[in-house]
């Protein structure tokens, strides 16, 4: 008699240790009932989608709904797809628990919208109203929903200084949030230097923000020098003086006039505001309206009108002396990209009677930097155009450091040399270190031209040295060989290696040779190694 053996997979030990009999099973494949109801369970767990009924069907369920909804979420979470009515439900329907859990895992999927946050304020039992929540309403949604944040859960909302900094943010609803912030918790509301910045880059409802502030706190809110600095630099004429209506006391320090020079949009507007009311409360004394100012005023890069109001207004009431337009004022003038001209045009023609233009104030730096300002050929012009009568251009100004910044100029270079070489005959020696500076700075076009120029208009007064030779020779070759040929061929010294140069020109050799022998065949010296 054969005995019969049940070969079944080795699972003996699982069994053996749960006190559960093989003998006692119905087949083999029954050993694995257990477990593989186990697994069964995990994976259509796993493959359960979330849906709005879903969710509708964990909200009923009053004893572990929220259980479920935890769970579905740490199972399923990062694969569901997620709409805007799951995210209603959820906010309107659970508590903090499954929303931290819904922004954790999926927070950068959906928007918070009206719907949204209307749901979580009408879940007023289970929604934990943090100040993160209250700031995004203040800056994102209009007055509908503030209120009804406020009505259902004002106990809780507290008016920090973050929420009426995101209610200045608010772009398209500022105005009317803010209106019910002080409404509603007027004593809750301060005016910071946070949210007078955030005000001022709000330019939508900014000003009108600011506005609102000022005219239901003006007199309770303490208005520090920074939120009046802030105010100058940022808003307008209106702005300003309404909050010299409302606060009596506020001092108008240099800063604060520097920062009205420096506001490119409505600087005008806000200086003349401050000058008009100096008489009674602000006194613009020759201390305020220092170099800085008129500095700041002069690189105002869209308004030149800050510096004609300043010059205007200074003869009454403030002295513009030499110590106050300084070489750097002049220089920031020069450096000023868009209306440098129009500004520089405002100092010269204003000068004569108040304050002398030195040699001191147009200073190297001065010229270098109208040199460098790429987009305005013009400054230099309105330089060199009035100095005859009011200051001299020496060596000393026009040194090698100017072309080199006229050479940086990539975009007007090689137009506001040609200036400074059709200005300067009368005025300032043409040196070999500008030549130098000329030959090397500029690039073959530019060179060219201006070297033609140079040795046009002061032929005798251009030293050309071996140095310059060879210089014009390595970086322009033929071209600049031939120009100093044709136009200065008395005065180019010829020595062998020049010759031999000449003459080991692969391209145009003989057309250089040529014309060396044309002009100077006397000093040519045909030596064993030529």
């Amino acid at each position: 008699m054969r005995t019969r053996l049940n070969i079944r997979p080795d699972h003996s030990e699982h069994y053996q240790s749960s006190g559960t009999k093989s003998s006692k099973r119905k087949g083999g494949d029954d050993a694995f009932t257990g477990p593989t109801k186990r697994r069964r369970t995990n994976n259509r767990t796993d493959n359960v989608q979330i849906t709005a009924d879903v969710v509708r069907a964990a909200a009923r369920n009053d004893e572990s709904g929220t259980e479920v909804m935890r769970l579905l979420l740490d199972r399923n979470g990062a694969d569901f797809p997620i709409t805007q009515e799951i995210v209603r439900l959820i906010a309107k329907s659970f508590g903090k628990e499954v929303m931290t859990l819904l922004l954790d895992q999926r927070g950068a999927d959906f928007q918070v919208t009206a719907d949204v946050v209307k749901a979580a304020a009408e879940n007023w039992k289970n929604v934990l109203i943090t100040e993160e929540i209250v700031r995004l309403i203040a800056k994102t949604f209009g007055k509908e929903v503030m209120i009804l944040l406020l009505n259902r859960r004002g106990v809780d909302v507290r008016i920090t200084a973050n929420v009426v900094k995101a209610a200045a943010e608010n772009w398209r609803n500022g105005t009317e949030v803010m209106t019910v912030l002080l409404d509603r918790r007027s004593a809750d509301v301060q005016i910071t230097a946070d949210v007078v910045m955030a005000a001022s880059c709000n330019n939508e409802s900014g000003t009108e923000v600011m506005a609102l502030l000022l005219d239901r706190h003006g007199a309770d809110v303490p208005i520090t020098e920074e939120i009046v600095r802030l105010i100058a630099q940022a808003f307008g004429k209106g702005m300003m003086t309404l909050l010299l209506d409302r606060c009596g006391d506020v001092q108008i320090t240099t800063d604060i006039v520097r920062a009205a020079a420096k506001n490119w949009r409505h600087g005008t507007g806000v200086m003349t505001v401050l000058l008009d009311q100096r008489s009674a409360d602000v006194p613009i004394t020759e201390e305020i309206i220092t170099a800085g100012v008129v500095k700041a005023a002069a690189g105002n890069f869209l308004r030149t009108e800050v510096m004609t109001v300043l010059l205007d207004r200074r003869s009454a009431d403030f002295p513009v002396t030499e110590e106050i337009i300084t070489a750097n004022v002049v220089k920031a003038a020069a450096e000023n990209l868009r209306s440098g001209t129009e500004v520089m045009t405002v100092l010269l023609d204003r000068r004569s009677a108040d304050f002398p233009i030195t040699e001191e104030i147009i200073t190297a730096g001065v010229v270098k930097a109208a040199a460098g300002n790429f987009l305005r050929t013009e400054v230099m012009t309105v330089l060199l155009d009035r100095r005859s009568a009011d200051f001299p251009v020496t060596e000393e100004i026009i040194t090698a450091n100017v072309v080199k910044a006229a050479a940086e100029n990539l975009r007007s270079g090689t137009e506001v040399m040609t200036v400074l070489l059709d200005r300067r005959s009368a005025d300032f020696p043409i040196t070999e270190e500008i030549v130098r500076a000329i030959a090397k700075e500029f690039g073959k076009e530019g060179m060219m031209l201006l070297m033609t120029l140079l040795i046009d208009q002061r032929s005798t007064d251009v030293p050309i040295t071996e140095e310059i030779v060879r210089l014009i020779r390595k970086e322009f070759g033929k071209e600049g060989i031939k120009l100093l040929l044709n136009r200065r061929s008395t005065d180019v010294q010829i020595t062998a290696d020049m010759v031999m140069a000449v003459a080991g020109n692969s391209e145009s050799g003989k057309e250089l040779t040529t014309l060396l022998l044309n002009r100077r065949i006397a000093d040519v010296v045909i030596t064993e190694e030529i």
